[in-house]
């Protein structure tokens, strides 16, 4: 399985030369069916090839486009690494492919920008949070969302405790640290003591976890995203004490996670988030209801597109698995929907979806029937 992040989605919603090539494939993680899966992937690229010559390229300009991609197939490696759903995006001068943990519909589509809302579950919703895993050993910052789970980089971070507080030169004889505000503004705990063992561990942990949350400040300044703490349980409240960010969750993943991979530690955050971002669908949901009727609201394409590019969309639910054929004229406002695709078009829901991220809007890619008025899409409009 590959990476598949915002930045990655930033990158495919760029400015790109030439005819942008987009090719969905679903596919086996194991068994008998898998091995049709190169075959339909042939089968695809085909079908990309006849688009590009049909308004776009020549035949032979569109069959060195496709060439590189030719090549999958064939390569058994790649298959071995295969998840649920294979993505692949081609200009003339680029190829990029992701296997992914997600099951797609078949689709093969030639446009100016690349079509990437099967791909907006993985990073859209509202869905992101960190996980900060804590243990005296060993510190983990990762950022995630329901399919996927990437590792941060944070300049400055302790890598333990040890290096941390510099035990070989440390004088660990002191009652108690000082006071120190928290990197984000608010009040460190202080813990005082007569020099017992106990108190000097606290203190010292205490210490640490300033450190780590010092380093964490300039990541998390601007931030509202969720950070779900993980670790030891008598450790946790300790962290909570003397961190600055104002948004760790509630609930927390108890346990030495020091030994647990990436994948692991994921598969164990995930059920303890989930509730709170149905929480906040559902609030969304409710609000479009509140709002139906009152001018703030639509699940007309036409209008969803034209508020989507004046960027007045506050909340987006789009349907994944539909298509909405035509053009959309910014200078004019005007919108031209069709049954079915003709060269250049675009699919107006993909379209919507990216310029209401690109304008901070909250986009909900959902399964069929979960947009709240049961059209291919719903907005809430910021004005």
């Amino acid at each position: 399985m590959d990476t598949f992040g915002i930045r990655e989605l930033r990158d495919l919603t760029g400015q790109y030369d030439g005819p942008c090539v987009s090719v969905y494939l679903p596919t086996h993680v194991a068994g008998e069916q898998g091995q049709q899966d190169p075959v339909r992937l042939k089968n695809l690229l085909q079908r990309a090839e006849e688009h590009l010559s049909d308004g776009w390229l020549r035949a032979p300009e569109a069959r060195k486009l496709v060439k590189a991609a030719r090549d999958l197939p064939h390569d058994s490696i790649f298959w071995n690494e295969r998840s649920h759903g294979l993505a692949i995006f081609m200009t003339p001068d680029s190829l990029q492919r992701f296997r992914l943990p997600l099951t797609f519909d078949e689709l093969v589509v030639v446009n100016r920008r690349f079509h990437v809302k099967p791909l907006l579950p993985l990073v859209t919703g509202g869905e992101r949070f960190y996980i900060l895993a804590l243990s005296q050993n060993k510190v983990q910052f990762y950022l995630a969302s329901r399919f996927t789970i990437d590792s941060v980089e944070v300049p400055g971070l302790p890598a333990n405790m040890e290096a941390a507080l510099n035990y070989a030169d440390a004088d660990r004889g002191s009652q108690a640290h000082s006071a120190m505000r928290g990197s984000l503004g608010k009040q460190a705990a202080v813990f005082h003591g007569q020099g017992g063992r106990s108190d000097t561990r606290k203190e010292d942990l205490a210490q640490y976890f300033r450190l780590i949350d010092a380093a964490l400040g300039p990541v998390l300044r601007d931030e509202t995203t969720p950070m779900l703490l993980a670790g030891v349980e008598y450790l946790l409240p300790i962290y909570r004490e003397v961190s600055g960010y104002s948004h760790v969750a509630e609930r927390d993943l108890v346990g030495n996670c020091d030994y647990l991979s990436a994948h692991e530690l994921h598969q164990r955050a995930w059920p303890l988030m989930e509730p709170t971002f149905q929480r906040v669908r559902n609030d969304a949901t409710d609000k479009f209801h509140t709002l139906a009727g009152t001018g703030t609201t639509s699940d007309d394409i036409r209008q969803i597109i034209s508020a989507a590019h004046e960027g007045r969309i506050e909340t987006l639910f789009v349907d994944t698995h539909a298509l909405q054929w035509g053009r959309y004229d910014p200078q004019t406002a005007k919108v031209e929907l069709r049954d079915e695709p003709q060269t250049g078009d675009d699919d107006l829901l993909d379209l919507a979806a990216v310029q209401t991220l690109s304008r901070r809007g909250t986009v909900y890619s959902v399964e069929r029937g979960q947009v709240p008025s049961g059209a291919p899409a719903a907005a809430v409009f910021r004005y």
